[in-house]
């Protein structure tokens, strides 16, 4: 029989379970707790014994590094982020590189306190970032304290969506009547995003194959990104052809039946790239800078790539899609994502709904 105060307990299904202490908070309560499962009770006993060791082992090597750099420290954890998507280990290294590092390159991990952290977060305001871009580097900073069982709380900042920009009836209007009448891909492939909500890495990893016209639809697959070279390399970063970070990113766009027909007149060969038509993708920032050129040389106001899938978006709310269809297309995380950024949306909706109810007399 287990013995009395071990955290050992068989569960309902005739297994094992052992609970241990992995962290206590600053009054020494149990903050959080690891569990080990096996089949009979010596097993998970000696499976939760070799947790342990490891873990005081953890911490052992956490604490004598005390006296390490942040730079330094910082790289060692950096290090254990390898596993990840070659984007998210991009994203970590991108903030601890441009913002962290910079900041607390002179001091070592046992000279952090809350005054310090209170002066790296005044230093992020004055830089005059936005709130979801002070929200990201506070995370990536709590990653890294946790990492190293620092125990320092602060406040990471909420984010507060902006109002969505959409491109206005007229430049619409302008936008489809140039890209009718063109003979070039890339500028049909503007209207082409006004019509899917695609995103510009997944235009640019876009090949003929991926567009079934006898079904009407966009199949997303992959997308193109810059990445950083994990590797030693003389290469700092490099471009690849990758899955979407999200599952609910690989996704089929249904094509409006009018595009379709014109895409049509553009069709290659099924491994050839849309942008390209031959079997050579083009770069996200090659595009890009055509895309601000195009809106320069048409008399355009400059905008983001990204408005015309808030276009798209906001077009379909209007017309009537409802939120979970349009949440699809968009390939959000989760219908929540779209209702946030959508939500004034919604409410115009609403208006024009209920204004449908007249009176009978």
């Amino acid at each position: 029989m287990p013995k009395k105060g071990e955290n050992i307990t068989k569960r309902k299904d005739g297994r094992y379970e052992a609970r241990f202490v992995i962290e206590r908070d600053s009054n020494g309560r149990i903050a959080k707790y690891g569990f080990v499962y096996a089949k009979n009770y010596l097993e998970v006993k000696r499976k939760r014994d070799l947790k342990l060791k490891n873990l005081t082992k953890d911490k052992q090597i956490k604490k004598s590094r005390q006296k390490e750099r942040i730079p330094n420290a910082i790289m060692i954890w950096l290090d254990t982020k390898f596993s990840l998507k070659d984007s998210s280990y991009t994203n970590y290294y991108s903030i601890a590189s441009s913002k962290i590092i910079p900041f607390f390159k002179n001091y070592t991990l046992e000279e952090l306190d809350e005054s310090l952290i209170s002066q790296f977060m005044t230093f992020l305001q004055q830089e005059k970032l936005g709130t979801k871009r002070i929200r990201d580097i506070l995370l990536v900073l709590k990653q890294f304290l946790d990492y190293y069982d620092i125990r320092i709380k602060f406040e990471i900042p909420k984010t507060f969506q902006k109002e969505i920009v959409t491109l206005t009836e007229i430049e619409l209007a302008k936008i489809e009547k140039i890209a009718k009448e063109t003979n070039d891909i890339k500028v049909f492939a503007i209207l082409l995003v006004l019509f899917t909500g695609l995103r510009i890495g997944e235009l640019c990893a876009l090949q003929w194959k991926d567009i079934d016209f006898d079904k009407q639809v966009i199949h997303v697959r992959k997308t193109l990104i810059r990445v950083k070279n994990k590797h030693a390399s003389n290469e700092k970063t490099r471009i690849i052809l990758d899955t979407p970070k999200t599952q609910k990113s690989i996704r089929t766009i249904p094509i409006n039946q009018e595009i379709l027909s014109y895409l049509k007149n553009f069709k290659k060969e099924d491994d050839c790239y849309l942008l390209t038509g031959d079997y050579s993708y083009l770069f996200t920032k090659k595009y890009y800078e055509f895309y601000k050129n195009f809106l320069k040389e048409h008399g355009l106001e400059e905008h983001n790539f990204h408005i015309l899938r808030h276009t798209f978006a906001t077009r379909s709310l209007l017309c009537g899609i409802d939120v979970k269809t349009l949440s699809e297309i968009l390939g959000h995380a989760s219908v929540h994502t779209t209702l946030d950024l959508y939500v004034h949306v919604k409410e115009q909706e609403k208006l024009l709904q209920i204004n449908k109810l007249t009176f009978l007399t």
